[in-house]
C-alpha cells in the first residue's frame, strides 16, 4: 500500500493543471497513491463572517471539486484558517468534501469526535487518521461541549541568550515550547485507540512557526511521543517550508512539507518559500512502514507543485540535513527524491 502525504493546500483560486498537467507536475504521482492526505488551510465557503482582525481567508467553494480532483482522499481541516468564519462555514465545508468525496479531519461536534480516528480500508489494509492542530485561536477549537476542531495547546517562554548579547545585538531568545498535559494526554490516547482499530495509524499535525525550516522543540517531543503511541507514520504541515525528516522506532516523522498548492495573494505572498514535497510511504499490512521517501519540488508561477530541478532538489536536500543535524535520519538524494533511512524498527 502506497500512502501520500502533502503539505498545506492554500486553495483561493482555479487550479489550472489539475485535469491536463504538464510533464513537470507533481499532480500525477498524486495518482499513483492508494490513499492522498493533505491540509486544506482555506475555508470554502459563501459564509463571510470573520472571526479575527488580521489575516482572514476564504476561498469560493466552486473550488471544492479542484480539491477533489487533485487525488486528495482526505483533508486535515483543524488548522490556524478553517476557522476563520466560525462554525457553520466550517461544518458546512466539510459536508461538501464529503459529498465530492474528500474526507475532512479533525473536527467535530466536540472534542470527542474532533479526535476520534477515521478508519478507512486501503488495499485491504486498515487506516486510521488521526488530526490535531497545534497552532490555531483557543475559540476555533472544540470542548466537550462546544464544536470546533481538535486542538492541542501548546506554552511558550523565552529565556535571554545573556552570554551572547554580551557581544552580538538582537541575538533571539532561547524559545522554551510545552505541550499542555491534558490535551496531549487526549490526543496519545485517541492514537492509541486508532492502532487497536487498524494497523497503520497515520498522525496528521498541524504545528510549528511559519517560515521557519527548523521543527519547534515541542514538535520532536510530541512526534516521537505520537510514534510511541501507535502511529506508523507522522505528516506535519503548517510552516510552509520543507523542515527535517526523523525515523522513531523505524516510523518517520514529517515534520513540514512545504505548500503544495499555494493560490494567496495577499500581502505576504512574496514572504512565503516556494517549496513542496509529497511523503510516500509503502506501508505493508502490518502498518511497518518498509519504505519512505521525499519526492522534493517547487511551487510555479500559478502556485502548483512540479518537480524540483537537480540543482534545487540539492540546495532542498541540504536544508533538510541542515536543519535536522543531530537527530534527522539519514538520506539518499536520487534526482529530485530524498530517501529515508533507518526504517526497520518494531511498530506499535
Amino acid at each position: 500500500m502506497l500512502i501520500a502525504g502533502v503539505g498545506d493546500l492554500v486553495v483561493m483560486k482555479r487550479l489550472l493543471h489539475v485535469r491536463r498537467p504538464p510533464a513537470d507536475s507533481l499532480l500525477p504521482v498524486l495518482m499513483e497513491a492508494d490513499y492522498v492526505v493533505g491540509n486544506l488551510e482555506v475555508p470554502l465557503t459563501s459564509v463571510d463572517n470573520p472571526q479575527r482582525d488580521d489575516i482572514v481567508l476564504r476561498g469560493d467553494p466552486a473550488l471544492i471539486p479542484d480539491v477533489a480532483a487533485l487525488g486528495i482522499d482526505a483533508v486535515s481541516v483543524a488548522n490556524n484558517h478553517c476557522g476563520d468564519h466560525g462554525w457553520v462555514a466550517l461544518r458546512g465545508m466539510a459536508d461538501d468534501l464529503r459529498r465530492s468525496g474528500v474526507t475532512p479531519l479533525g473536527i467535530g461536534d466536540n472534542l470527542e469526535e474532533a479526535l476520534a480516528p477515521v478508519v478507512r480500508q486501503v488495499s485491504g489494509t486498515g487506516v486510521a487518521l488521526v488530526t490535531a492542530t497545534c497552532v490555531a485561536l483557543e475559540q476555533y477549537l472544540a470542548t466537550e461541549d462546544r464544536p470546533g476542531m481538535a486542538g492541542v495547546r501548546i506554552t511558550t517562554s523565552y529565556e535571554p541568550d545573556e552570554g551572547r548579547l554580551a557581544w552580538e545585538p538582537a541575538t533571539p531568545p532561547r524559545i522554551h515550547t510545552v505541550v499542555k498535559p491534558e490535551d496531549e494526554a487526549r490526543l496519545l490516547a485517541a492514537v492509541s485507540r486508532a492502532r487497536r482499530l487498524a494497523p497503520a495509524v497515520v498522525a496528521v499535525v498541524h504545528w510549528g512557526v511559519s517560515w521557519a525550516d527548523r521543527p519547534e522543540g515541542y514538535q520532536r517531543e510530541l512526534g516521537r511521543k505520537l510514534v510511541e503511541s501507535g502511529a506508523c507514520a507522522v505528516l506535519g504541515c503548517h510552516s510552509h517550508t520543507v523542515q527535517g525528516v526523523e525515523v522513531h522506532r523505524g516510523a518517520p516523522i514529517f515534520y513540514g512539507l512545504g505548500s503544495f498548492v499555494f493560490g494567496y495573494e495577499g500581502p505576504l505572498a512574496a514572504r512565503m518559500p516556494r517549496d513542496s514535497a509529497v511523503a510516500l510511504l509503502d506501508v505493508e499490512p502490518s502498518g511497518r512502514v518498509t519504505r519512505a521517501r521525499l519526492l522534493l519540488g517547487r511551487l510555479d508561477g500559478d502556485g502548483e507543485p512540479v518537480r524540483a530541478h537537480p540543482e534545487r532538489a540539492a540546495l532542498l536536500a541540504e536544508i533538510v540535513a541542515r536543519n535536522s543535524a543531530g537527530w534527522g535520519a539519514p538520506t539518499q538524494l536520487e534526482g529530485d527524491t530524498l530517501t529515508i533511512g533507518s526504517l526497520g524498527g518494531a511498530h506499535g
